[in-house]
């Protein structure tokens, strides 16, 4: 992704830099999401090279510094220190992105049977839904708090059904005939828990915006 142009960000209110951090983080988690399905599909070299973008590029870094040296000359709709932390949890979605990327460049690892790539493939489906739905509450939070909300809850609901899933493809795993230290249980076993660990942050993420929703609107 291509350098922004710093006259442009110098430009953009509050909201607008957070719209394009959380933009830029919702493409990094796409791209993370099509090199799971890579994976998958044991096209290798695509896969490793959607890993290295997200490991490798930074491009939120510029919108990151603008909004800090913005926000304490901004007057908000609300408080400095929630804004702070909206994007602090955004932020979280790239560093565990850029974590599990990293851990899945470990090795190169085949899938047991078609039964396990449907599952998988359903889990990562459901992820691209509420990094979609997330960026969607972000941007409504600074004009539509019960639009926010509401969508909030759509999170937190596919994010159950998750949940579900997960056991489902845990299960299957440890019934498989393999040796409990086999690179290849180790490895789809932490693939798993990974995805679940950016779910579980954006459901988390989701939680802490239905708050500031449910705080600001007794004041509207």
């Amino acid at each position: 992704m291509k350098a922004i142009d710093n006259e442009r960000l110098e430009k953009l209110d509050i909201d607008e830099l957070t719209h394009t951090f959380v933009d830029i983080i919702n493409k990094q988690t796409s791209i993370l999401i099509d090199g799971i399905e890579n994976l998958i599909n044991e096209d290798f070299e695509e896969f490793q090279d959607n890993m290295n973008y997200v490991i490798q590029t930074s491009t939120e870094v510029q919108v990151k510094k603008k909004f800090e040296s913005k926000i304490f000359k901004s007057r908000l709709m609300f408080s400095k220190a929630d804004r702070l932390k909206i994007f602090s949890k955004i932020n979280d979605i790239k560093n565990i992105g850029e974590f599990l990327a990293n851990k899945m460049l470990l090795y190169k690892v085949l899938f047991p049977d078609e039964e396990f790539k449907l599952r998988i493939r359903s889990i990562i489906k459901s992820l691209r839904f509420i990094s979609e739905k997330i960026t969607d509450a972000v941007k409504f939070i600074g004009t539509d708090l019960e639009k926010s909300h509401d969508i909030c809850e759509h999170i937190k609901e596919e994010r159950r059904q998750m949940r579900q899933e997960e056991f489902g493809l845990l299960k299957r795993l440890w019934n498989y005939d393999m040796d409990y230290l086999s690179r290849t249980f180790l490895y789809l076993k932490e693939l798993i828990e990974g995805i679940m660990m950016l779910a579980d942050h954006i459901k988390n993420f989701a939680e802490y915006i239905q708050f500031l929703s449910t705080k600001y609107l007794i004041f509207d």
